[in-house]
């Protein structure tokens, strides 16, 4: 990116579309040339592409909002602004490949966009949970009281009141929308920076859990939801309002940019029996070893759902032949008479219409990798097929998250006892998240990164096993409260904590291993609204 600016993406977007179907561009306008602007033809573009176009005001399945279409323009237009760097206030600048982005996140996604596009594997966002109060990111689409009575039907042009309004819903409808307005476009761009396999989490409350998943459902697909975690944050329960059940977790949603290049997400099998023994309670593994290393004996070959059977998979329906004596494993029909050999029919299939399941491998699968096979005696003196596992040491992270407190008193103790943030999120829960997916030289990214728990995991996270994982955070400026600790201690807003936050954490991480080397550096750059002026046609030097 040359001059840290952003291209403007409703123009690229409209100039790709035109080169691949000329045939829907056409113009409208009117009083001259240069009024005359070329446009795409929706219809003529339904037509190219074969599909069908939803006109009139029928009923359909949509997910809206007032002020949706707008909060989709602010994704696509320009950011305003450069990325100035802040050497002053960075650690280690010259050598470390972490940033921490001082700005409005929407602006700054935008100029990353162009350096990071689909390069970010992880990320991680806790946005602010609509609690009904003014959101501190007030973009210029969120709605007044009156626009949103006119947005929503309630007043008609001339602004008069349709119907009664419940004040109470009509405020409550505004802050979703106000909500919605300010997290959309910034998924729209997040999605934009994930690689083909990367993945999104985001912490989200009861609030707006059920806007959010749809809202993500729209940006990423609904095909590339993944998982909705619930981290049990709170087992003695926090009773908020008098009525209903205490609330002990918070939801954590995961989204894939293609869930079919998904990695599995994994956590250390030991450490999750220790730290998590209620989620993770009865896992053990029996381990042997062959020709090429240890193992475990894995799942067993079979397909345990029943609806995989001779009807719906018959490619998968056959018998597995057993040599004891070398331990040769072929396939064949089922009932061959194999001399030497024992054959493993495809077990019995339950569902009174079928007579098998299927396996889970090919025939060709089990040629190829048989010493990937196990085959060992039962009670009753048969023989069942087991996969190995080569990686036994992790197992498969579960959705219910346990036992992993919140980050307060972490946070507390870095910060010589003082209270400097609210509800800060856990160190733990980040190191399960972020070390669940495999690649440990990913690149991170929080565009709501409060306290900074994120570099915290991932530098703890690169000290214990080696990676080279590097974070982005982006953090507005926001103004800690008068007379707070935070106040107190000398902060003046949360990019101040979050940065201090860093470089104690990296100190005590480095003190706690010495040994370890990772990066505990962070590069500061600051988002201006305006570009520097143009010193004689040099170009600014591209810190990202």
């Amino acid at each position: 990116m040359d001059k840290l600016t952003a291209r403007d993406r409703a123009e690229e977007n409209f100039r790709k579309l035109a080169a691949l179907f000329p045939g829907a561009v056409t113009e409208t306008g009117s009083g001259g040339a240069s009024a005359v602007r070329r446009v795409l033809d929706a219809e003529a573009l339904a037509r190219e592409i074969g599909a069908q176009v939803a006109e009139g005001p029928g009923e359909r399945y949509q997910f809206t909002w007032p002020g949706k279409r707008q909060a989709v323009l602010a994704a696509n237009t320009p950011a305003a602004g450069t990325l100035q760097p802040c050497r002053e206030e960075s650690a280690d600048f010259d050598r470390t490949e972490n940033l921490y982005i001082e700005g409005d996140n929407l602006e700054v996604l935008k100029l990353l966009r162009e350096t990071f596009m689909g390069k970010v594997k992880v990320i991680y966002i806790d946005p602010p949970y609509n609690t009904g109060s003014h959101l501190l990111y007030r973009d210029n689409f969120t709605l007044s009281r009156e626009d949103f009575a006119r947005a929503s039907g309630q007043r008609d042009e001339a602004g008069n009141l349709r119907f009664s309004m419940d004040s109470s819903a009509e405020s409550g409808g505004r802050f979703h929308a106000d909500w919605l307005n300010m997290i959309y476009p910034r998924l729209r761009l997040a999605r934009d920076l994930l690689a083909e396999d990367g993945v999104l989490m985001m912490s989200i409350d009861s609030h707006e859990a059920a806007n959010a998943q749809k809202c993500l459902d729209e940006v990423f697909g609904s095909r590339n939801f993944l998982n909705h975690l619930a981290w049990v944050a709170n087992l003695t329960g926090r009773q908020i309002a008098g009525a209903g059940a205490v609330k002990t977790w918070e939801s954590v949603l995961l989204y894939a940019r293609n869930a079919a290049a998904a990695p599995a997400l994994t956590v250390d099998a030991a450490w999750a029996r220790q730290t998590m023994p209620d989620a993770y309670k009865g896992l053990r593994r029996d381990i042997r070893e062959d020709e090429l290393g240890p193992f475990a004996v894995g799942d067993t070959l079979y397909n345990h759902n029943r609806k995989f059977n001779e009807e719906t998979r018959p490619n998968l329906v056959f018998s597995i032949y057993y040599r004891p004596d070398t331990g040769e494993l072929d396939t064949g029909e089922i009932g061959e008479a194999r001399e030497g050999f024992v054959e493993l029919p495809p077990h019995p299939n339950g569902d009174g219409v079928h007579r098998y399941h299927a396996w889970r491998w090919s025939r060709r699968k089990i040629a190829r990798e048989s010493r990937e096979l196990i085959v060992l005696p039962t009670r009753t003196g048969r023989y069942e097929i087991y996969t190995k596992r080569r990686d036994y040491a992790r197992t498969a992270l579960k959705d219910l998250i346990t036992n992993i407190p919140n980050g307060d008193a972490q946070l507390r103790k870095l910060f010589d006892g003082k209270k400097v943030f609210d509800y800060p999120k856990s160190v733990e829960l980040l190191e399960t998240l972020l070390g669940a997916v495999p690649d440990r030289d990913a690149l991170v990214l929080d565009f709501f990164s409060g306290s900074a728990t994120t570099a915290h995991a991932v530098m703890s996270l690169n000290a214990a096993d080696g990676g080279r994982r590097r974070f982005i955070l982006v953090q507005l400026p926001e103004p800690v409260r008068a007379g707070s600790a935070a106040r107190q201690a000398g902060f003046t807003d949360i990019c101040q904590i979050g940065r201090e936050r860093i470089r104690r954490a990296a100190a005590k991480i480095a003190g706690d291993r010495p040994e370890a080397v990772f990066d505990g550096g962070f590069r500061v750059l600051r988002w201006e609204a305006r570009c520097p002026p143009d010193q004689g046609g040099a170009e600014p030097e591209n810190f990202i």
